[in-house]
């Protein structure tokens, strides 16, 4: 004898597989996906942050790291609005790459389509200990 599934236990098995922890991977790590590109004289940092724009990404250059920092917040209502499962990520990330003791006038930064483009000349310079900030263009 067959054993038929009501089509509303059916839709029930398919959205608790669909969310359940074992289906979804989760994004804990918040880190920013980046490609490093050596070039002749210069080293290109892609970095893909999806969903931000311009104005919520910050760069600055202190004691030799370059910081790359992004601040997005959710726009919705949750007082009206219920969320049934949230995988894009919102709130603050950043990330810190060595970039030695390079002129801060030299480091060119663009934003295109959600990855953030940074061109880091390999030219070293003498140390200075003042935090720099990057615009990005």
């Amino acid at each position: 004898m067959f054993n038929y599934l009501r089509p509303r236990r059916l839709e029930k098995m398919l959205f608790d597989d669909f969310f359940s922890p074992s289906f979804v991977t989760t994004n804990t790590n918040t880190s920013m996906k980046t490609d490093v590109i050596e070039k002749e004289n210069e080293y290109v940092l892609e970095i893909e942050l999806a969903g931000y724009c311009k104005d919520d990404v910050k760069l600055s250059l202190d004691d030799g790291y370059l910081k790359v920092e992004a601040h997005k917040v959710v726009e919705r209502d949750d007082s009206t609005d219920k969320v049934v499962h949230r995988e894009r990520f919102y709130g603050s990330q950043s990330r810190s790459f060595y970039v030695g003791n390079v002129d801060q006038d030299l480091i060119q930064a663009k934003f295109n389509d959600g990855v953030l483009s940074i061109n880091v000349p390999k030219e070293q310079l003498k140390l200075e200990e003042k935090t720099k900030y990057i615009s990005i263009g």
